[in-house]
Parts: structure tokens; sequence; C-alpha cells
């Protein structure tokens, strides 16, 4: 936890995603709503409340800051690495295999991202992570309290997440207990009427309802057919339909996200992939939930960055394994597919400091310093693989914590904190043309206006999604003569479009920032 929480008050909040999640849960907050999420003094349908609820919690604790923004994101994190062990020792019964598979996940580098991130992934990895464990271990052992914590875990996964977090990880689990069933029916006795009746538990039935339900019903007594056309129809059906970022909308997006997410561990998996054995109940569940998981978002139309997060469940275990087998008994080839992309991570990221204006290479340096420290006692001193697995994520710990330190600019450029100096003591009214900062919201208590301009955008998304102010070009050209002041934040990729406004020809730039440009009123116009 202290690794993940290191330096977070100096990370900004971040457009458009983590500044939408502050917002909701202060304006919730600040109308008692527990019920209903809200943005703007408005309703919201984009999430459920989970984690609206853990920053609500935070924030009424321990005030709002950027840093307290960042406690859930850190705590679940930390949490789903002490249950990765927990779980992995349970399956396995290896500590050896259980500490790697904890500090793989820990230092793999979407996790190392989600657990910094305000976003609803790190809830529903958790709550994935309980499903995919407390199941393998009903299905093997015919346990059904394992099945109950499956359920109930499945149930915060809807209220973290939404219906998806029932209805992907329910089908692998059939699929499961079919492939199951044929794989094992020629060698013993049929196990599908037993593992039928175990899945569909009347018990974990009736608890998933108790947890999951109440929510959903209250929205829908509240808000009635608005509730569902908003949260289940646009931010959910409208979604997997339509995409909302059409240029990421291609088949091969996630089989490039998923071996950068695993980095550096990406060697390792494929590793003990070769061993896959299709009769271990272990690696077909891992195989099933992997496959399905890549493919249903391949299939959605709306990518993003994180929405495979809890495919890489298996992935890490089976890193875990990998390491252990290699470091006992591989020979000093195998144990480079540790090794070597552990250096290579760490000199990439470097590299990049150097070549980013806006970062200081200086942290990178001294932790590469660090690195060669740490493989000089491993090649001197540390012989056993539970010590040299610890080795490794030590190195991987000092890379992140240089990662963190320099980072903060580069945020800062995705933030609403960067314009604070142009207008927090500015009487004018402030516009942001073409898209908008959230965060601005957050850090000056001041609402900008956003300024549509032409976009290929589905209506959909456009229409669905914007509750903040907003006005058309032509409202923005006569608010300005209206008013005969304003300030507007132009984003470098919509210079063109504002600069064959009219607008253009009535403003002086009075500032800029790495990604964009501001600009006032200097006189009297009419359009």
């Amino acid at each position: 936890m202290i690794s993940y929480g290191f330096f977070n008050a100096y990370l900004s909040i971040t457009d458009p995603v983590e500044s939408n999640y502050v917002l909701s849960a202060i304006t919730m907050l600040k109308h008692n709503s527990w019920i209903s999420p809200m943005i703007y003094d408005q309703v919201w349908y984009d999430k459920p409340p989970l984690t609206y609820w853990a920053l609500m919690i935070c924030y009424k604790v321990f005030g709002v800051s950027d840093f307290v923004s960042r406690i859930p994101s850190t705590v679940i994190a930390a949490a789903s690495v002490s249950f990765i062990y927990h779980l992995v020792y349970k399956i396995k019964q290896s500590i050896s295999v259980a500490i790697a598979s904890a500090l793989l996940l820990m230092t793999t580098l979407q996790f190392w991202y989600i657990s910094h991130a305000i976003v609803t992934d790190g809830f529903l990895f958790f709550f994935s992570l309980a499903i995919f464990g407390y199941s393998y271990l009903a299905f093997a052992n015919n346990d059904k309290r394992s099945i109950l914590k499956a359920y109930i875990a499945a149930a915060f996964a809807v209220l973290a997440k939404g219906p998806i977090g029932l209805i992907l990880p329910g089908f692998i689990l059939i699929l499961f207990v079919l492939a199951r069933w044929f794989t094992h029916k020629s060698t013993t006795d049929s196990t599908l009427p037993k593992d039928i009746k175990l899945l569909f538990n009347p018990w974990g039935i009736l608890l998933f309802t108790v947890i999951a339900l109440p929510w959903y019903l209250a929205m829908y007594a509240i808000h009635g057919s608005e509730f569902i056309n908003g949260f289940f129809g646009l931010h959910n059906v409208d979604r997997a339909l339509v995409s909302e970022h059409p240029k990421f909308n291609v088949w091969y997006y996630y089989l490039i996200i998923v071996p950068l997410s695993l980095l550096p561990w990406t060697p390792a998996v494929f590793y003990r992939l070769k061993q896959i054995n299709w009769k271990d109940d272990l690696d077909l569940l891992s195989i099933i939930w992997f496959t399905i998981i890549i493919l249903f978002y391949s299939l959605v139309a709306t990518k993003y960055l994180t929405y495979t997060f809890p495919a890489i469940i298996p992935c890490v275990i089976w890193g875990g394994t990998a390491a252990v087998d290699i470091l006992t008994n591989g020979s000093n080839r195998l144990k480079n597919i540790i090794i070597i992309p552990v250096i290579i991570f760490f000199i990439l990221f470097t590299g990049a400091s150097l070549y980013m204006p806006t970062l200081s290479a200086t942290p990178m340096v001294i932790g590469l310093l660090l690195l060669a420290v740490v493989f000089i006692i491993y090649r001197s001193i540390i012989k056993t693989r539970v010590n040299l697995t610890i080795l490794y994520s030590l190195a991987l710990v000092i890379l992140y914590a240089a990662i963190t330190v320099t980072v903060p600019p580069v945020l800062m450029a995705q933030s609403g904190l960067q314009f604070k100096p142009y207008i927090e003591h500015s009487t004018q009214p402030i516009y942001i043309y073409g898209t908008y900062y959230t965060s601005i919201v957050y850090y000056t208590d001041i609402t900008p206006t956003q300024v549509f301009v032409k976009t290929t955008d589905d209506p959909r998304w456009t229409k669905g999604k914007t509750l903040m102010p907003s006005i058309t070009e032509s409202e923005f050209l006569e608010a300005l003569t209206n008013t005969q002041q304003g300030i507007i934040i132009v984003p470098n990729r919509y210079k063109k479009e504002f600069e064959e406004s009219p607008a253009s020809l009535y403003t002086k730039e009075i500032g800029k920032t790495e990604n964009t440009k501001i600009y006032q009123l200097k006189e009297t116009i009419t359009f």
C-alpha cells in the first residue's frame, strides 16, 4: 500500500475520466445523494455507485484533495495483491507460487497504472479475482461455501461496474462446467449434474439478489424509465453497439494492449502457455476466462485500455508459476526470460524521460543505478527462488517509484490544474473550445462552458454524455458579442477550427501550455 500511495499527493486529477468520478462524488456529497450518482448538479447514469461511495467516504473522513481522491484505488490495489496470494496458496498449496503471483501482480504495468488511477476497474478486478478463485475452489472441492463467496463477489462487481460483473463471469463458468464435463467424461463419472447444481446454488442467487438488487430497484423507483434508458440503454447496450471512440474500434486492439499490459512479465506468461494442460481444471478455467474476456471486448464497439483488465488474472498465475519453475529448475538462458525484460523495461522508461523535455531524467537515472546494485547483490549473495522473485520485484518497485516521481508534468498536461493561474481570479466567462476539462471545476470551483465544434462522433454520445454547460459555435459568438469578455481555452487539436472561426479575429493569446493555448477578447466586437 505504501508503494502504491507513494507520491500520490503530487499526481494531478486528469481529464476526461478521473475528474468525472471525483466531481461526481463531490456533487453527491453536496446534495447528500447516496443513491443517485450526480455531476454538474444533475443525475448521471454512467456507472453504479460503489466507486462513488468509496470516494465519498474518504472525502467525509479526510477532506477533499488529490491524495485522498486516490486512496480507494490504493487500498483496493493493495487488497488485490494480498488476496491473490491467499487464493493462489489455497489453489496451488505453494508459498513460492503464491508469493511470486502476488509480486508479479503488484509489478505488472497495467496493475501499477490502475492502482494509481481513479477508475472503477480496480474494484471490478478485486471482485473478479474473487469470482475466479472461489469458483475454481468450489468446483475442485465441491465446496458450496466457495460458490457462495463467488456470488457475493459478483454482487459487488455489479455494484462496481454494472451487469457485466455478472454476465461475463457467469457465461465463462457455464462454458467451464460444460468443458470440464467434456474433457473428463471418458475418464470419470459425469460431473455435469453436480456442477450445474453447484453453479446455480439457490442460496448464492439469493445472496447476490439481496446485495446487488436494492440499488437498481431504488434507482428505478426514483427515476423510472430515464434510469433504464440512460444506464442500461446508453451506457451499456449502446456502448457495446456504437463506438464511443471509433478510431480505436479495430479487431486487434486488445491483441496489442494485453501483452503490453503484462510487461515486464509477458515472456514468462508465454513460457507457461507452452505447458497448458487442457485436462487440468485450473488451466481449463484460465484459458476460458482469458479467451472469453478478450473475445467479448474485441467484439464490443467501444474499446478502452482497461476493459480487459480482469483477463490478466490467470496470466499472473501463469507468470508466477513460470517464474518459480524457471528460477528453480531453469538454465541461465531461461532465467533471462525474467531478467532481460526487467532491464529493458527500465532502459525504455529512462530513455523516454531523456527524450521528453517536460520530464526529469534524474529519478530514472538514480533508479537505474539502484537497479545495478540490486543485480550485483543477486549475482553474489541471493540464491533461493523466493528471494530472487522478491529481488526482481524490488527492482520494479524502484522503477515504478522513479516513474511516479517523474510523471507529474505528464499528468498536469492532461489536467485542468494547468489553467488555474489564468482563470482562478477571473470574473470573465470561461469557454473551452471543442472539448471539456471537468477537473477545472474540481480545482477552481468555476464551471466553464463547452463550445461544440463539428465532430464525427455518434450523436448519441454527444447528446447523452454532455451534462456540462455547452453551446454551439453560433451561440458562442453571440455570447461573446453580448458580454464583450471571455477567456477561451483552445486545445491544439482544435487550433485549426478556432483560427477559422470569426472569434479568432478578436482574441489575443494570453498564455499557453504544452497542449493548449489560452485566449482573451482584445476589443469590442460585433459579428
